[in-house]
């Protein structure tokens, strides 16, 4: 366990585990001055609520492990798919009467800080632990701002659908954009890279999965691969839409290739609706939001998304969720789905 001053009042403890200890050390030691140059200047964070950071080899046990800290017990989630792999994630724990935020990071990933600084590896993985630092700061000001509100609330009807994913969508936005000073072209033509590739595969993959929804009729089972693959195709886009505007250049001057793919897709009104609502999100934060309302516009547009897929969400008076799935063509037996 290796500590670091933060800040003027406040310890930092940096837990590094599976890594032989000079490594380990070395770890502890850059991630230290990583958060003490971060802390500082114009673009300074914000690194309040943080007193700990866990760096382990074993990133899922690290994640499981922290689970049992959370009020609800529940398994903290991440991405592992084939087509991505989360290396990183900040989760918020109660603390006494109040939160933490703790940022987690698979060891494998941070261990090249402690090499050489001139490498290509070097900048990508800084700007990885700056984008999980910038969540820091974000759940900071939104604990501040949404007082008694944040973490604190149930959604219900539709809401528990769209709730979550639209925080989870500026969450990565405000991530990007605040971090976007760091990302060099590797980092951004490896996520315009998943946004180009998700906008094809995502409508068909979900095609399929209504189709065989209509012979397994498991709508529990058919959500949960909805939520999974195609959740990521929004995430995908609140990304790529914080690096836009964290350095002010549109999409065709990030990567042409992704441009191409959204142009005049089932995805570019979601697209530019999700867009507009972040950007107006971002104009009045932190200090014009005083309650969830402020994510109305956002939940719209992806409520929207979820309809171009085939999904209806109706909210129930007894706060459950009506999910439809209307019979469309391309998903109905006897239509030569392939």
């Amino acid at each position: 366990m290796l500590r670091y001053r933060l800040g003027v009042e406040s310890n930092l403890q940096i837990s590094v585990r599976g890594l032989q200890d000079d490594v380990g050390r070395n770890v502890g030691e850059v991630l230290g001055t990583v958060i003490k140059a971060l802390e500082q200047g114009e673009h300074a964070l914000d690194f309040r609520r943080m007193h700990r950071i866990v760096v382990d080899t074993d990133f899922g046990r690290a994640l499981a492990e922290l689970s049992t800290s959370t009020a609800s017990g529940r398994p903290i989630e991440h991405t592992n798919e084939e087509y991505a792999i989360a290396v990183a994630k900040v989760v918020l724990l109660p603390r006494g009467d109040g939160i933490e935020i703790v940022p987690v990071f698979n060891a494998a990933m941070v261990v090249p800080l402690t090499e050489d600084p001139n490498s290509e590896a070097f900048g990508q993985i800084l700007h990885m632990v700056h984008h999980e630092f910038c969540h820091v700061h974000d759940d900071n000001k939104k604990l501040d701002a949404l007082a008694g509100i944040f973490l604190r609330h149930n959604y219900n009807g539709k809401d528990k659908f769209l709730g979550p994913l639209a925080e989870v969508c500026w969450s990565e936005y405000a991530a990007n954009r605040l971090s976007s000073r760091t990302a060099k072209p590797p980092s951004i033509d490896a996520m315009t890279g998943l946004l180009r590739d998700a906008i094809p595969r995502t409508k068909k993959d979900l095609n399929r999965e209504i189709f065989l929804y209509r012979y397994h009729g498991n709508l529990d089972e058919f959500l949960v691969v909805f939520q999974r693959h195609g959740e990521f195709l929004v995430k995908s886009a609140a990304y790529v839409l914080g690096y836009m505007d964290g350095l002010n250049l549109p999409l065709e001057k990030l990567s042409s290739e992704a441009a191409a793919a959204l142009s005049d897709s089932y995805f570019e009104p979601t697209w530019t609706a999700i867009q507009t609502a972040l950007r107006n999100m971002w104009d009045i934060y932190p200090a014009g939001w005083h309650d969830l309302t402020v994510f109305n516009e956002l939940s719209t547009a992806l409520e929207q998304y979820y309809e171009e897929m085939g999904i209806v969400l109706t909210s129930m008076e007894d706060g459950g969720t009506y999910v439809d799935i209307p019979a469309r063509p391309e998903t109905m037996p006897g239509f030569g789905f392939c």
